[in-house]
């Protein structure tokens, strides 16, 4: 999923208001942007395609595709992230899916896409899960993304202090397909109510 940066003329093209209604939002923050090096304000798609559906505005085609879930496996093992991929895309057919395979990857990939849910393995190589929830829970970009940690390292504890570093839920190895896709259909379930009830 590439993403793409839209100038405000562009913006204002697509929601059909005038670029200074557009710089309005921007500085009251109702719609987040970056700047440029040459001071220029930009806002990326999938923040543009968040901010239509919030707002009931039209989608264009072209930002259609960033509404469908993304979702990000953090495993190092490669068997473990097959049958999660296998058992996600049996529930989501229409997502686009991605994996990693140690901490620093991971952390490259959650701010490249922004997935709705994260399946992030506790025990990795280099940066462990532990500092990868809590990166990910001090970027406010990266809010909206749901974290399903698993592990099956001193299970009790590690759900504890997983939870308290800002993972939404747990899962024990080994666990079942069906647990796997039960937590999962609830965690997005609870992304697309959240975002339904915002004004």
């Amino acid at each position: 999923m590439e993403r793409k940066a839209y100038g405000t003329y562009e913006v204002a093209d697509i929601c059909h208001v005038t670029p200074a209604t557009i710089g309005n939002w921007i500085d009251k923050g109702i719609l987040p942007t970056f700047s440029t090096g040459g001071g220029h304000r930009r806002v990326w798609s999938d923040d543009l395609a968040r901010f239509l559906t919030e707002h009931n505005i039209p989608v264009p085609g072209e930002l259609v595709a960033i509404q469908r879930p993304a979702i990000l496996i953090v495993d190092d093992e490669v068997q473990v992230r097959r049958v999660v991929k296998r058992a996600l895309r049996q529930i989501y057919p229409e997502a686009v899916i991605f994996d990693a395979e140690d901490g620093f990857e991971a952390g490259q990939k959650v701010a490249q896409i922004l997935p709705s849910l994260i399946i992030l393995d506790i025990m990795l190589p280099g940066l462990d899960g532990y500092k990868v929830c809590k990166a990910i829970r001090a970027n406010e970009r990266m809010r909206h993304s749901k974290i399903l940690a698993i592990s099956g390292h001193n299970i009790e504890e590690t759900r504890k202090n997983i939870l308290a570093a800002g993972a939404d839920d747990f899962l024990g190895k080994p666990f079942t397909v069906d647990a796997l896709k039960e937590k999962a259909i609830r965690l997005l379930k609870a992304d697309k109510m959240t975002e339904a009830r915002k004004p």
